[in-house]
């Protein structure tokens, strides 16, 4: 059986989709935690939170070894849909600074197969963690989300990220949307299979571009080839909260 570790924060949901108004766990190691789980992988995963909100670890499933970090506060997020279109989305956030520091993590690393980190904000997880991580020489696997976030007043913009060269050479698959894809570099000009080949110089094996309801963009530094993967189409959309995340567990 494959052994995974995700790393990042849980987090207090709340959604504003089509007039309805609802409250939920949330955060990328969630998402992630529970489709490895349903994929028969053994799951660690290592999350940060306030003590206040022990209950939000029910949420797991029962299969998943959670190793909580408790800090003042946990991390917030507000997702706000005001249309039809499951693409467009409005966030505002809490965000305190709780990262995860390479004493944080088990002391048998090697026996991982894979890593996944899942920062939502340019704190959650140093650079220090990665490259310590990086001293095992197993896959770390990065959804890149956190790092471009900055708060507005509570809402969350998107800006450069300054720095991701020291971060993506120590990367060997990198996942990112559209959006942020053209943030990423302050390159909003470019094509998006020009920013993947661009990313790949870096250090990634594979950059993994989502784009909502039309599929995805993968480019292979290994093949030197750009892939164009086709959505498939869901009968029913309910919540497009967490496909991102759902969709770099599952690959």
């Amino acid at each position: 059986m494959l052994k995974f570790i995700i790393i990042g924060p849980l987090t207090r949901d709340t959604i504003l989709r089509e007039g309805l108004k609802y409250h939920t766990t949330g955060g990328a190691v969630y998402y992630q935690a529970v489709v490895l789980s349903k994929l028969e992988v053994d799951v660690t995963a290592i999350i940060t939170l306030s003590s206040e909100d022990k209950e939000l670890l029910n949420a797991f499933p029962s299969n998943v070894n959670v190793i909580p970090l408790f800090f003042d506060e946990t991390m917030e997020f507000e997702n706000i849909y005001p249309d039809i279109d499951p693409n467009h989305r409005v966030q505002k956030a809490n965000v305190p600074k709780n990262p995860v520091k390479p004493e944080n993590l088990p002391k048998n690393m090697e026996s991982y197969d894979a890593v996944l980190l899942c920062p939502l904000s340019p704190s959650d997880i140093p650079i220090e963690t990665i490259k310590y991580i990086s001293t095992y020489n197993i896959p770390i696997y990065l959804g890149a989300q956190g790092y471009l976030r900055q708060l507005d007043h509570h809402k969350v913009i998107l800006k450069p990220w300054n720095d991701f060269q020291n971060f993506l050479k120590y990367i060997q698959m990198v996942f990112i949307d559209e959006i942020e894809a053209k943030v990423i570099m302050n390159k909003k000009d470019h094509e998006l299979s020009i920013i993947g080949k661009e990313l790949s110089h870096f250090g990634p094996e594979e950059v993994i571009i989502t784009r909502g309801d039309r599929g995805a963009m993968i480019y292979s530094s290994i093949t030197k080839h750009t892939y164009k993967i086709q959505a498939f189409p869901p009968k029913q959309t309910m919540d497009p909260t967490g496909l991102g995340d759902t969709y770099m567990a599952a690959y």
